[in-house]
């Protein structure tokens, strides 16, 4: 595994002071979402343990994005832990308080969320090493929007049972109404909410780096100049739940430290969440990988490679584990507002990182001070953005059935609980998958050999064969991943097709198809069935070798000569086919002379006579070559008998047939038309074979020549014009 490599550009000196600022801003923004997060996590009896909690997400907050800053080619490269994670924290802690009483506010509770949250961001570094090493990362991306926006939907709904834990110290169920109904319980989450939905106008009008902590600001001063006007003291204020309650802390963060130990773990609580840990590591690298894309998408001149990025996210979260912090990731939007804000280098996300460390080494006295009613904005706040972006703004386009997905999800989190809400996600993603892939039709395009033939040039009267009988060849073209719902609809097309014409010959090609399943192997078995009932033969093309065995042990092919119709390209099964009904059709079987395919071309005996005066017959035998690709051109060749096929070097040490010659082509024409006047491609014998051959200084200005050459290349156009449309569609 490579090293990560620490930048050393991006410290440009003369924008300090302008960067500075804004990672002041940012960095007042970060310890707003701790106090959010920490709230989350350590709620009701655990929040005896909020300014641990507190310090805890802004080392960690602090010490991920010094280490990005450090190693990111981005100079401007924020992140933030992620929320996603905190949520889901936060139910294992509520869980823990419904499973340990009041053992959660000891040290067993506390021993055994900060080993779940230290496990979890050593998970999530671990899945970001090993994406770097093995390009992982596009595979996550796989999954459907609406899958992913269901889950956003409720990470949103977490957040909003979070902040009314944090405002009620009780989460949404029935008993909610009950608690409503008590003291000032109602009050308290109205005015959460109404912070909440207070914090969204004014962060989403006024766009700018200040905009939160500057309302957070106004909702603070707003709250203590209430309560002075109404007086409240701050006795009173924490003894109604006004702020939080954390007078059994005595002895501050070290006390608490220091009564751990490993022994205070309960490793049977942590194992009955693995399901909860293995939701989050997935949505983390899933956020991680979107973030990094648009990243990476964004900043091109910073030339960033997504698996440079996961490697140096992977080194920050190891020391997010290391104080037990939850893990996080690159953080896009801010990223590039704070881009747009100006912020040029990296002293930006060092500024602030250095407030979050500030705040953190300041000590815990100010969580006394803070009111519930400011954290549970910030964390509506959240929730309602998440709510308004992935509920409305991003999917206002959608069809029906793709936000029936997104509801299905949120209602299954809501009901059941997130990783049952995972769990239909992905069940959704492979039903989402299946439906709409077998919409496609795998059937691309079908043709007899009427519309196309293979390479191989033929006599005139064997093309006139062709012509006549060549519907009796039919050609499907398939296409995509072939499973059961697809591979039914080729096996009812050709049945189909076999029924209502008159068809002796079947091919199947397979060379747009990226994968078939057992299922569509045993469609074809059934499709093999039908040909048979009918005296169909059945040919493959573009098959893998793998592929190519098992259709012959399942007997979907047919056989000929004890060899499976089964080959490499479309233009040999084609070839075959051709062969095949010209054995059946062919009025006269022997070989033709020369003269008789001179007739054919030319429609004139005497200008027939003239040639057979100057030309040489040649035998050349099966594997010698007639002339090589970049041969000098020195006339051209009549195929009276056999067979012989032109090819090209690829450049790769491999040859690629362009064409194959059967009796009566004319080769080698071309050479005396090219610039070099050299040989185009390289021509063999793949039979025994008799040729004509015309030398150049035998031509001469010959028109009767030229006229044979016109009329070959008449002939050659059509081929090609055939040929490249199978090749376009």
């Amino acid at each position: 595994m490579k090293r990560m490599i620490f930048q050393k550009t991006g410290y440009d000196s003369k924008t300090f002071l302008a960067n500075a600022a804004l990672g002041v801003f940012d960095g007042a923004d970060s310890v707003l979402w701790c106090y959010a997060f920490a709230s989350i996590v350590f709620s009701g009896v655990m929040s005896v343990f909020l300014p641990l909690g507190l310090v805890i997400l802004l080392g960690g907050w602090a010490l991920l994005s010094i280490s990005i800053a450090l190693t990111s080619r981005a100079p401007v490269h924020m992140i933030a832990i992620d929320e996603q994670a905190v949520v889901i924290v936060g139910s294992i802690s509520v869980l823990m308080m419904a499973n340990f009483g009041d053992e959660a506010a000891a040290p067993r509770g506390l021993a055994t969320i900060l080993a779940i949250m230290s496990l979890l961001s050593f998970a999530v570094a671990i899945s970001f090493f090993l994406a770097s090493r093995y390009h992982l990362a596009r595979l996550l991306e796989l999954l459907p929007y609406p899958v992913i926006c269901g889950f956003m939907a409720g990470i949103g709904w977490l957040l909003l049972d979070a902040g009314v834990i944090v405002a009620l110290d009780t989460s949404i169920s029935l008993e909610l109404w009950h608690q409503l109904s008590l003291d000032n319980n109602l009050a308290r989450l109205g005015l959460c909410l109404a912070g909440g939905f207070f914090l969204l106008i004014f962060t989403n009008h006024i766009e700018r780096t200040w905009a939160l902590p500057v309302a957070s600001t106004l909702i603070l001063a707003m709250f203590y100049v209430s309560s002075y006007l109404l007086g409240y003291e701050i006795s009173l204020l924490r003894a109604e739940g006004w702020i939080f309650d954390i007078r059994s802390s005595e002895g501050g963060i070290p006390q608490m430290l220091a009564a751990l130990s490993l022994a205070h773990i309960d490793f049977d609580f942590m194992a009955s969440v693995v399901p909860q840990m293995i939701t989050v590591v997935f949505l983390t690298m899933l956020a991680a990988s979107m973030n990094l894309s648009a990243m990476t998408a964004i900043n091109l001149k910073a030339r960033m490679k997504a698996t440079d990025e996961m490697r140096g996210m992977g080194g920050g979260n190891l020391l997010c584990g290391l104080i037990c912090c939850p893990p996080g990731y690159t953080d896009a939007p801010a990223s590039i507002l704070y881009e747009g804000f100006g912020a040029t280098s990296r002293w930006m996300p060092l500024a602030s990182s250095f407030v979050c460390l500030l705040v953190a080494a300041s000590g815990d006295w100010f969580i006394s001070y803070t009111p519930k009613v400011l954290i549970g904005a910030t964390i509506f706040l959240f929730a309602l953005q998440l709510f308004y972006d992935w509920m409305y703004a991003n999917v206002r386009n959608f069809s029906i059935s793709d936000y029936a997905i997104i509801c299905i999800i949120l209602l299954t989190v809501i009901s059941l609980g997130f990783t049952q809400g995972l769990l239909i996600g992905i069940v959704l993603t492979v039903l989402v998958f299946v439906l709409r892939y077998s919409m496609i039709p795998a059937i691309q395009e079908q043709f007899t050999l009427i519309d196309h033939r293979s390479s191989v040039e033929r006599s005139l009267a064997d093309d006139r064969q062709l012509e006549r009988h060549g519907g009796e060849a039919l050609v499907f073209k398939l296409r995509g991943y072939l499973f059961f719902g697809t591979a039914n609809t080729v096996r009812d097309a050709v049945r189909d097709s076999i029924e209502n014409g008159h068809y002796s010959l079947i091919l199947l090609d397979l060379r747009r198809v990226t994968g078939i399943d057992i299922s569509a192997m045993n469609a074809f078995a059934q499709v093999k069935q039908v040909c048979d009932g009918h005296g169909v033969q059945l040919f493959y093309s573009c098959t893998e070798a793998e592929t190519g065995d098992k259709l012959v042990t399942l007997d979907a092919v047919s056989i000929s000569a004890d060899q499976p119709l089964v080959f490499s390209t479309a233009d040999y099964a084609i070839e075959k086919m051709e062969e095949t009904l010209l054995a059946k059709y062919a009025s006269q079987t022997d070989p033709r002379p020369v003269r008789y395919h001179l007739k054919n071309l030319l429609m004139d005996d005497s200008k027939v006579e003239r040639l057979l005066k100057v030309m040489i017959r040649i035998d050349c035998r099966q594997g010698d070559f007639l002339f090589h690709q970049g041969d000098p051109d020195t006339g051209f060749y009549v195929l009276e008998s056999g067979h012989m096929s032109a090819t090209i070097d690829t450049g790769r040490g491999i040859s690629q047939r362009l064409m194959k010659f059967s009796p009566g082509s004319v080769i080698g024409e071309l050479s005396s038309y090219t610039l070099d006047g050299t040989r185009t491609a390289s021509v063999g014998a793949d039979t025994d074979s008799i040729l004509y051959y015309l030398n150049s200084e035998s031509l001469g200005d010959m028109a009767i020549v030229h006229e044979l050459v016109a009329r070959t290349l008449g002939v050659r156009m059509e081929y090609m014009n055939r040929r490249l449309m199978w090749e376009l569609v």
